[in-house]
């Protein structure tokens, strides 16, 4: 049977900024429906390359392919109507929850309500009475994937969303992530808990000082971090 093509092809992509090499050579191929993992210590270049999947970065060498096309070729608010990414720690405008989700529902024309992004990111729905300025930041940040998880994506990059959540809430969201895959997202993922995602994640990627110098299975991923 022949193998549906990928849907991201990155082949000899480098990146330099200020004169700084972040990113070597670095060629891959990610599948559709995948579960991608990108760990490394901090400062290998894991968040650039993150950052190449929806051009909040363009790669200074080689090139990125998304379902065959180069991603310098396509509008960058198509692209990201399709790559839809939550930094890590996510900011809200002011107000009051409700009326920030509306808001949000109104630029991105979305027709979910704003109780479905509470009910998605398992959080009370009297947060939506609450002011932005007063969510802890795990809330942010799960209310930031709430909206991305609600959206018609085929892709969803994340930068460490579990950084700033509690035990409670990293179980919410490792349930959020297992529902997005079901449905056939594709996850692309930087994140040091790389032990909790060993059974989520079909592959990992070990990065250091730019390069991938691991790519494998999660236990050899997580082998990878006694080595440095």
């Amino acid at each position: 049977m022949t193998q549906p093509p990928p849907i991201f092809q990155l082949e000899h992509v480098g990146l330099v900024k200020r004169e700084t090499r972040i990113l070597a050579d670095i060629s891959l191929e990610v599948k559709a429906g995948e579960c991608l993992v990108l760990a490394g210590e901090n400062g290998s270049g894991k968040t650039s390359l993150l950052r190449l999947f929806n051009r909040l970065d363009d790669p200074t060498e080689g090139v990125v392919r998304f379902h065959g096309i180069d991603l310098k070729e396509m509008d960058v608010k198509k692209l990201r109507n399709r790559v839809g990414i939550v930094m890590q720690g996510p900011v809200l405008f002011d107000g009051t929850v409700r009326d920030v989700l509306n808001r949000i529902r109104t630029v991105l024309k979305q027709d979910w309500e704003t109780e479905d992004v509470l009910e998605v990111a398992g959080l009370p729905m009297e947060t939506l009475a609450s002011r932005t300025a007063d969510l802890s930041g795990g809330e942010v940040q799960l209310i930031s994937i709430g909206i991305v998880a609600l959206r018609n994506l085929e892709v969803i990059l994340l930068d460490e969303p579990a950084a700033a959540l509690s035990v409670t809430a990293i179980d919410r969201l490792e349930k959020l992530l297992c529902k997005m895959r079901e449905e056939g997202r594709t996850l692309i993922q930087v994140t040091h808990q790389v032990d909790r995602m060993a059974e989520l994640a079909d592959r990992g990627l070990f990065i250091k000082q730019g390069r991938i110098t691991v790519s494998g299975s999660m236990a050899e991923v997580i082998a990878a971090f006694g080595r440095v």
